[in-house]
């Protein structure tokens, strides 16, 4: 345990003491352990603090209700030391040898500064390799600050030390599940450095990495998890599927995040108000992502993998990416049964536009009811190019030869294929197979195995540069030599109009010279 001193009224400098070692502390109003500034009735050695040991045989419930330790304060000052005044006790210096053992929860009065004295239990919980637990300078350090370890986990755990990339166990799990801060090894020697502290060491700045199925994963504080899976409802199967079995819905719900079962989903749903607008999301057990496939209701969830939740759960931040959005429902053109689309690969390829082409002028022709051979004659002038012809009402001519003789009429679908095949609208269907009873879906897309003919050269083939407009620079041209030409035509009547003023002004001056002369 640590020794605690913590101030009761406000003073001046008024700071907890923590001490981690057994000793002698100083107290006073300047240069000592323990400073205490509150006025002039401070001595500058006022008292002693001797600490004989750092651990007590007394149980916890004995120590909370007064027990007696091996912690001495000695007085040395002029105005006294008091230990409870309130109560009516002596002065220390009036006591025999003028000291006294300290029981938990004593008031130690100063002057006018009172500290209450009391204990902080460390208990570790030793998490890491075999070599870590058998280091012998961090047991060393642990003994010196008179605390416990343990190798196995208990609630009352104070603090987890374990080394960089422990492996996650379900130990670990339950132990951050409690929000017991897990530290590197280093935390406590660093702790053990100093005898008297006015604050531990950050736990933060020795968090440790640990690993999980050989994935990294960095710890962040409990202050980070703690609301890192607010606003999220987790449907859960039964505990035994599961690596962290029931140790993990007590880490979902320390990060604030909602649990249900599967029988509890099923039943009510997410209907109750703290979970009406959360983000459901179906938990799948490592290795099993085939578990809840046969019930309805959970396939339209979205799904997030056991172990990538942990990780996202113990770095305090749920990344949308490892959630896998459920698949779509839609119905099928062929039955009344609900046909699942999962994601694929999207073939780009002109002959889509055909395809949709296709799809919406066959409508348009069953609903005016045109006659069968003039529907299946045009169809195949459109779509089925004139070097496939042949090819195409041979595998017609097949396919009726195989449909048995029935005087029910049924729609049928177009059959979409390299070679844009056409079937009759209606005519009868394709006889279906012994093993599926269902109507066949002849739906199919796959690429073109000859040119789409949609190319940008076949659309403009008369221009060997496409981007390159020849009209507009012929035209262009033309304009800069009409251009230049009215320019040229500007530049000469110019000319001529300066000549032509020039000429007039010399005309009035000689008239002017010789009507002088004249007149003269």
């Amino acid at each position: 345990m640590v020794w605690c001193l913590s101030p009761v009224n406000s003073f001046q400098g008024a700071q907890t003491y923590y001490i981690f070692s057994a000793g002698t502390y100083t107290v006073g109003r300047k240069g000592c352990d323990i400073s205490v500034q509150a006025d002039i009735g401070i001595s500058r050695e006022h008292a002693k603090i001797v600490v004989r040991a750092m651990t007590s045989s007394g149980s916890p419930q004995q120590m909370s209700t007064g027990f007696l330790t091996d912690v001495i304060v000695r007085d040395s000052s002029k105005y006294g030391t008091f230990v409870n005044k309130e109560a009516g006790s002596q002065k220390v210096k009036d006591l025999p040898d003028r000291q006294t053992n300290l029981k938990i929860g004593d008031l130690l009065q100063f002057g006018t500064a009172i500290f209450r004295f009391s204990y902080v239990s460390l208990i570790f919980f030793i998490h890491g390799s075999k070599q870590t637990q058998r280091d012998y300078s961090l047991q060393e350090a642990i003994s010196s600050i008179g605390a416990c370890a343990t190798h196995k986990w208990n609630s009352e755990c104070t603090h987890v030390i374990a080394d960089e990339f422990s492996s996650v166990t379900d130990n670990l799990i339950d132990a951050i599940s409690e929000k017991t801060p897990v530290v590197h090894t280093n935390w406590i020697k660093v702790l053990a450095e100093k005898n008297i502290r006015n604050e531990f060491p950050s736990c933060s700045l020795y968090s440790v990495n640990l690993k999980l199925e050989g994935e990294t994963v960095e710890l962040a504080g409990p202050e980070v998890r703690e609301r890192c899976l607010d606003r999220h409802t987790f449907v859960m199967g039964s505990t035994h599927l599961y690596k962290f079995g029931a140790n993990l819905q007590l880490l979902l719900r320390s990060c604030s995040g909602r649990v249900l079962t599967v029988n509890q989903f099923c039943s009510d749903g997410p209907s109750s108000p703290d979970g009406a607008n959360d983000l459901v999301l179906l938990v799948i057990p490592a290795g099993s992502v085939k578990e809840f496939d046969c019930s309805r209701q959970l396939s339209s969830l979205s799904r997030v993998d056991e172990l990538k939740l942990v990780a996202a759960t113990l770095s305090g931040y749920l990344d949308p990416s490892i959630i896998t959005a459920p698949s779509i429902q839609v119905a099928s053109s062929n039955s009344t049964d609900e046909t699942i689309v999962a994601d694929s690969d999207v073939e780009v390829d002109t002959a889509t536009s055909n395809q949709v082409a296709l799809a919406s002028q066959s409508e348009v022709i069953k609903q005016e009811e045109i006659p069968k051979d003039t529907v299946s004659m045009m169809l195949q002038k459109i779509f089925v190019p004139s070097d496939k012809m042949e090819t195409a009402t041979t595998v017609e001519k097949r396919v009726k030869d195989d449909e048995p003789e029935t005087s029910e009429q049924q729609n049928s679908d177009i059959i979409y294929s390299s070679n844009l095949i056409v079937r009759d609208l209606n005519g009868p269907t394709v006889p279906q197979s012994k093993s599926n009873q269902k109507e066949v879906n002849f739906k199919r897309f796959r690429k073109r195995d000859i040119p789409s003919g949609n190319s940008f050269r076949d659309l403009i083939s008369f221009c060997k540069d496409p981007y390159k407009e020849a009209d507009q620079e012929s035209d262009l041209r033309e304009f800069i030599r009409e251009e230049k030409k009215r320019k040229q035509m500007e530049a000469v009547a110019e000319d001529l109009f300066h000549n032509e003023k020039v000429k007039k002004r010399g005309s009035a001056k000689s008239t002017s010279i010789s009507s002088f002369f004249r007149h003269a």
